[in-house]
């Protein structure tokens, strides 16, 4: 009888594993970048914990990075419902109707987003074009993007007649200060530094340290300029399929990714300060003017690279956010 009792009770704890393991939800989402740009890929690492803790475990979320499909290929897996999520940056598919790398001139107050109807706008856009929909915009911190460079300033205080490596984003600004725009994947840019292809980046304002970019470029320019937004994106027939329990748990967990990742972005970037100066990289800082021509121009030609790309929509959302005083 014993043996019995005991046998049915190890059947029963193998049968509640199995079931529970059946039960899981499982999501495939694809990144743009992989932990060595750690800056970058951080906010998909805190919403995969905070979905995890949010739902108790019972939505697994698997991570493939871009050594998978390459970043500027990842829209059209996972619209096509090869992969199930995406998180990525709307500049990486600009060329079709990536309206998020316009969230780069707007507010990213999380909020202000959602109530101005923001949020909710690029979310229809992309449900419209790419079968997509958002679960969470985070901003990667309260610093958007530098330039870096081999060599200081020219005497001007500028980067006049040099090389530039920039997503189309950048270009305007790149511009602005006389440098010529070219465009290379992440992967490529420590090598295209130290040959002297490129004679600076536009990146991120964190990710030097980590992509080891201070070794072949030793200055960085300030202050920063523009807010980085990193969209995560669902498969709308995915979503389809998950109960309206896991459905809130995956827009939870990207309401509190917006609230808390900017302030998680700032320490990331200040501990990266300090062992940049350790390294022996340098601080440029722009004249007032030419700091204030910078931020005009980047709000300028990311809302024209809009149009371009996103003409449709660009200028409905354009007056959302100068409605609600969240642009330019």
């Amino acid at each position: 009888m014993r043996i019995i009792i005991a046998l049915g009770f190890v059947l029963s704890v193998l049968f509640g594993a199995v079931s529970s393991a059946d039960a899981q939800t499982k999501l495939r989402l694809l990144s743009s970048w992989n932990k060595t740009n750690w800056p970058a890929y951080a906010a998909v690492d805190y919403y995969q914990k905070y979905v995890h803790e949010m739902s108790k475990g019972a939505i697994q979320i698997t991570i493939f990075a871009d050594d998978v499909v390459p970043p500027f290929q990842q829209l059209q897996p996972v619209s096509s419902g090869v992969f199930d999520m995406l998180f990525t940056h709307g500049v990486y598919h600009a060329g079709a109707k990536g309206i998020a790398l316009v969230l780069d001139a707007i507010d990213h107050d999380p909020d202000k987003r959602r109530a101005s109807g923001v949020w909710e706008f690029v979310s229809r856009y992309y449900q419209r074009h790419h079968n997509l929909r958002a679960v969470a915009i985070p901003a990667a911190s309260n610093h958007g993007y530098h330039v870096f460079l081999r060599e200081p300033l020219s005497p001007a205080g500028d980067w006049a007649g040099r090389k530039i490596r920039g997503t189309q984003s950048y270009h305007g600004v790149i511009r602005a200060l006389g440098g010529s725009p070219v465009v290379l994947p992440p992967g490529e840019i420590y090598t295209a530094l130290e040959k002297g292809v490129v004679e600076g980046a536009a990146w991120p304002a964190a990710g030097m340290l980590s992509m080891k970019h201070y070794e072949v470029a030793k200055f960085r320019v300030r202050p920063t300029f523009g807010t980085s937004n990193e969209p995560i994106l669902i498969n709308i027939a995915k979503w389809g399929t998950l109960t309206p329990a896991e459905q809130q748990v995956l827009l939870d967990a990207g309401l509190r990714l917006e609230r808390e990742m900017p302030a998680l972005g700032d320490a990331i970037l200040k501990n990266e300060d300090v062992e940049l100066a350790k390294l022996g990289v340098k601080d440029l800082q722009l004249s007032p003017e030419k700091a204030e021509l910078v931020k005009k121009v980047w709000s300028e030609s990311l809302w024209e690279l809009a149009k371009q790309c996103c003409g449709d929509g660009a200028p409905e959302l354009r007056e959302i956010a100068l409605k609600a005083g969240m642009t330019k």
